[in-house]
This record gives structure tokens, C-alpha cells and sequence, in this order.
């Protein structure tokens, strides 16, 4: 900041503070701003916050339904709603101010695209788990009456199958055969038990000869007819197994269709309820305005003193590190702003200027050498020169 100026700070409550770090925004420059721009800050960086926790929470009822276990939902919902968090605070800290009005234009829109595309995708993300859970006893119904048409089918396609056995159907006919020669022998036993009650009332002493014998008849067909019982009962036996094997199956798809609702059967059985569009997707478009709320918020602000400040001390510490702006205006009087890196220049001329000084002290001392051996020469050039005897 200007040491010049007499900036009034004013301190800021730890919570104020974390929601400023939360937006992505310098809490340092925003002490000496206005209670607009603390406001503001606070209301992005408690939307960028509320997108985490609801992240955590998606998240947390996706995993619960997969796996049906608590201790593993939380962490992965917490991991997930950090994730979310840390997504959303670099979209926010990474979006500009548009033109520094409260207008969006076109063009700031497209530039916003990227950002825009990424906020809308995790909207989309965030809001399914929950439509779930907001829905969730519209969906339990739709399930139940799903399950009941889907058993119907399969139960009808178990029994099928049994029904269909050759064994099982020869069963059931030999079954029907010994039961319609039960009937024939019991008519058969009737009539002998008739004939021999004719018999007793005629006959003067009792059952007679006659009488007996019908008698005698009758108990071989009641014999008879136990022999067959006895059959049946057998038949009945294996009968039942196979009825315990097909409601053993009928059971089990049942248990099996309570358990195997996953996330994205609800979310189908959840399209699938009539009139259930219009809410889902106002809970869906929701979610994705929430996401979406900082950046457009952004992009609808107007410059205030924290943009300023900001301003000033970013070109402050561009200033300190050879930094410089010049402002360049063109043919069609449109104002360019273009960077100058003055240390690199600096070290870039000072290398140059320490090699061509090298470059004239090393010539300078080539010459004086030479300057030197020639004075040296002329003294005695008979020491320079070897002769063939010499050699």
C-alpha cells in the first residue's frame, strides 16, 4: 500500500476473514475497503463455501446408496466437497470484472465461457444425488410399483419353467390318473358295500355267504384305493420340491429387486414418475445457479476500491521487480496496454557492456604484448631466430 496516504484499516472478524479467503480475495487489501466490498466479498465466498458443502453432501448420499455404509460416505463426501470447494474458489479468483459495470455483455460472456462451462457441469453434478434424496419417497413408490409389474413378469416366467418340465408334468399326469382310479375304485367300493347291506337285510341270520363276499370285495378295493393314496402322497413329495425350489427363486427376486436400486435406477425411476420433470429440473437449474451465482456476480460487479487498491499494488510490485506498463494507442485510437521488462533489459545491457570491455582489454593487451616482443626483437633478433646449426 501508499505508506503516504493515512489508510484507515478496519479489522476484520475471523469469520469475515475466512469467507474472504473462501472468494479468493487479498483480506490484507480489504481491511482498507469499503463495508460495500466486505459485503461482497463475504456473500461470494459464502456461495463458493455453500457449493462445497453441498458437493460434500451429493456425494455423500451417491456413496451411501452404492455402498450402504456410512463410515465410508463421509470421507469420500468431504474429499469430494474439498475438491468442489477448491474448483469454485479458482473459477471465482480466477474470473475478472467484465468492464467494471453491472451490464454482461456478449463479449465478457464468451471470454467467461470456459468457467461458465466448467460451474455448469458440476451444477449438474452436484444436483443428482440430491434430486434423489429430495424425491427420494416419490421414487421408494415408483420402485415398489416397477418391482410389482417386474416380478409379475418373472414369476410368470418361473413358473413357466416348471410348468414347461417334462418331469413335472408327468408328475402332475400321474398324479391325475391315480386320482381319477381313486374315484373309479371308490364308485366300485360303494357298489359292493350296497350289495352287501342288501344282502344283510335279506338274510334272516345276519351277514350271510353273499354278504362276505361283497364285503370281502369291497375291503380289497378300499385296499386298493390306499395303495394309490400311498402313490399319490409320494407323487405330492416330489411335487413340493419342485414348488420349494420355485418359491425359493420367487423369494430370492424379490430380495434381489429390493437391493439392487442403485443411483442411477433412482434417477431413471425418478424420469419415469409422470409429472415429475418441471420439479426435478427446478431443483436441477438451481444447483447449477448456485454454481454458477460467483461468476456472474463477477462479471456484474462495478469497479470499486478494492479494484483500485488491488490495482495499485499489483503495478507496485511489478514496479519493484522492472516491471513497467506503457500505454499504446493505435490508428484507430483504441488504447493497448503493453508490458516492459526493464531487469532483464538492465542485466541484458550490462553483460553486453562487461563483454565488449573485455573485448577492448583483451585487444589492449594483444598489443602491448606485441608492442613489447617487437622492442625485444630489436634488441637481439638473433635470439628469436634458430640457424640450421643450431638446430
Amino acid at each position: 500500500m501508499n505508506e503516504h496516504v493515512d489508510y484507515s484499516a478496519k479489522p476484520a472478524k475471523g469469520i469475515t476473514r475466512f469467507f474472504w479467503w473462501c472468494a479468493g480475495a487479498d483480506k490484507e487489501i480489504l481491511k482498507y475497503s469499503s463495508y460495500a466490498d466486505h459485503v461482497k466479498y463475504v456473500g461470494i465466498g459464502g456461495i463458493v463455501l455453500a457449493t462445497g458443502i453441498l458437493a460434500s453432501l451429493s456425494m455423500f448420499f451417491a456413496i451411501n446408496y452404492i455402498f450402504e455404509n456410512v463410515a465410508i460416505a463421509i470421507p469420500v463426501g468431504l474429499l469430494w466437497g474439498a475438491i468442489i470447494f477448491n474448483l469454485d474458489r479458482f473459477i471465482v479468483s480466477s474470473t475478472g470484472k467484465g468492464d467494471g459495470t453491472d451490464s454482461i455483455t456478449w463479449k465478457e460472456l464468451g471470454n467467461a465461457s470456459p468457467r461458465l462451462a466448467m460451474a455448469i457441469i458440476l451444477g449438474f453434478t452436484i444436483s443428482a444425488p440430491l434430486e434423489v434424496y429430495i424425491f427420494q419417497k416419490e421414487i421408494d413408490r415408483q420402485f415398489y410399483k416397477l418391482d410389482q409389474e417386474e416380478q409379475k413378469i418373472e414369476i410368470k416366467k418361473i413358473e413357466d419353467i416348471y410348468t414347461k418340465s417334462p418331469e413335472f408334468n408327468k408328475l402332475n399326469q400321474d398324479k391325475a390318473v391315480l386320482e381319477d382310479e381313486i374315484k373309479k375304485l371308490e364308485q366300485e367300493r360303494e357298489k359292493y358295500q350296497g350289495e352287501a347291506a342288501r344282502e344283510t337285510s335279506q338274510a334272516e341270520g345276519g351277514c350271510g355267504p353273499n354278504c362276505e363276499k361283497f364285503e370281502k370285495m369291497a375291503k380289497e378295493v378300499l385296499g386298493r384305493v390306499d395303495e394309490r393314496k400311498k402313490k399319490i402322497a409320494d407323487i405330492d413329495k416330489e411335487l413340493q420340491v419342485y414348488k420349494d425350489n420355485k418359491n425359493d427363486k420367487i423369494k430370492k427376486l424379490s430380495e434381489v429387486n429390493n437391493k439392487a436400486h442403485g443411483l442411477l435406477d433412482r434417477l431413471l425411476a425418478l424420469h419415469a414418475i409422470p409429472g415429475s420433470a418441471w420439479p426435478a429440473w427446478m431443483i436441477r437449474l438451481m444447483f447449477v445457479f448456485i454454481e454458477i451465482a460467483p461468476v456472474l456476480l463477477k462479471l456484474m460487479l462495478i469497479k470499486s476500491p478494492y479494484d483500485y487498491m488491488s490495482e495499485n499494488v499489483n503495478q507496485i510490485l511489478e514496479t519493484k521487480q522492472g516491471i513497467n506498463r506503457e500505454h499504446i494507442i493505435d490508428e484507430n485510437s483504441k488504447m493497448h496496454t503493453m508490458k516492459g521488462f526493464y531487469n532483464p533489459k538492465r542485466i541484458i545491457a550490462i553483460v553486453e557492456h562487461q563483454n565488449s570491455k573485455e573485448e577492448e582489454n583483451a585487444k589492449e593487451a594483444i598489443t602491448l604484448f606485441a608492442k613489447q616482443e617487437k622492442e625485444e626483437i630489436q634488441k637481439d633478433p638473433s635470439s628469436f631466430v634458430k640457424t640450421d646449426k643450431e638446430s
